[in-house]
């Protein structure tokens, strides 16, 4: 594939606070309909709070969280709310009973995290909150190319493996937002402190021509300890079949640190929208460009394909971020970010690696370990 391609990374950005907010107007600011608002905890605005809360976010209300969010200072987990809307007293919350569900229902598994069979408290996975703290921006020192990864363990970060050049010279920053990089020095300045890679540990039958087996885990020279303000990885679903709110059709996130469209690296975290498209149309619109590609492309089941549906371009420089969908406040993973054709995948679609095909290399890899 060579130069044909140009790896794509990206994430979009949903604002969704989960910690908890004490009430108290913050600063005034304008809602999307122009309307005078305040900005306040997400609980004190009951009607972006009832989007939050719903298991399957539209593009519509996505947007409509993340200009509530982008209206507010950054980082301080408030959303503007319109003065009509903000909730003075508390409620009283009756709470509906969820019905059983069925027993042998193999879309279940796609609720339980990979990280269980490690120990990991369940509580504590995939609840990231405005920041989306399991995002890993990946950099080589001395060099402008970077990628990005997500944290699944205190411990480990997943990326792709073509991500994975020298590993004593990559620059891991955790939860960051902004990194930039000075091309005089070859350096890069983060609003979090950078971590390095004990070891890397690289798919096995990984094929640097056909990308086939593209995955790679970090092992980072230190622990993140999960507690108070500390970035919480992200859930990997042990489920062989993807849950329905993932499946074709449906919208997924992904996110990265890129270049702009004047090919300069842009500092601050991207986030895009994609919509799921089946293998088969996947590997029809690859054919039409194997003249371009120098040979046919083989889409599998390792695969996952999307388009990006938000009329952005997507550009190079964003390779391992994760493929990811919400539900219920949770984030899941389910792909990683492999490569695309051209500038934009609105036309040409983004093959991912699909993470569920590859959980028992995870979990063995780890388990070895320890």
């Amino acid at each position: 594939m060579g130069n044909g391609f140009i790896v794509l990374l990206c994430i979009i950005q949903l604002s969704f606070a989960q910690g908890k907010v004490s009430f108290g107007r913050g600063p005034s600011c304008r809602t999307s309909t122009g309307t005078q608002g305040w900005c306040v905890g997400l609980k004190h605005c009951p009607k972006l709070k009832v989007i939050d809360e719903k298991p399957y976010i539209s593009r519509h209300d996505m947007h409509l969280l993340i200009g509530a969010s982008g209206a507010c200072p950054v980082n301080s987990e408030q959303y503007c709310c319109a003065e009509a809307d903000i909730r003075r007293r508390s409620r009283t919350t009756v709470k509906v009973p969820m019905p059983e569900p069925d027993e042998d229902n193999s879309i279940l598994d796609s609720d339980s995290c990979l990280q269980t069979h490690l120990g990991m408290d369940s509580g504590s996975i995939g609840r990231a909150s405005l920041d989306s703290s399991f995002g890993v921006f990946i950099a080589y020192k001395g060099r402008r190319s970077r990628c990005a990864g997500s944290l699944i363990t205190p411990e480990y970060v997943l990326t792709a493996a073509h991500c994975v050049k020298k590993p004593q010279g990559m620059l891991l920053y955790v939860s960051a937002l902004h990194v930039k990089h000075d091309t005089v020095s070859g350096g890069y300045q983060g609003d979090v402190e950078p971590m390095y890679v004990r070891e890397a540990i690289i798919h096995e039958q990984y094929n640097t021509t056909t990308r086939d087996h593209d995955i790679a885990l970090l092992r980072l020279n230190g622990s993140i300890t999960p507690e108070g303000n500390s970035p919480s990885p992200i859930c990997i679903p042990m489920g062989k079949k993807h849950d329905p709110v993932a499946s074709v059709g449906y919208t997924l996130s992904c996110f990265g640190w890129g270049l702009n469209a004047y090919g300069k690296p842009n500092d601050s975290k991207q986030w895009m929208t994609l919509e799921r498209i089946s293998l088969e149309l996947c590997q029809a619109r690859m054919d039409s460009l194997r003249v371009a590609l120098a040979g046919r492309v083989i889409i599998s089941e390792r695969n996952i394909c999307t388009i990006t549906i938000t009329g952005n371009d997507a550009f190079s420089g964003f390779s391992g971020g994760p493929l990811m969908y919400r539900k219920d406040g949770t984030w899941y993973l389910i792909g990683l970010i492999n490569y695309g054709v051209g500038a934009t995948s609105s036309e040409f679609p983004v093959v991912s690696l699909n993470v569920q095909q590859y959980t028992d290399w995870i979990l063995d890899n780890i388990q070895q370990r320890h």
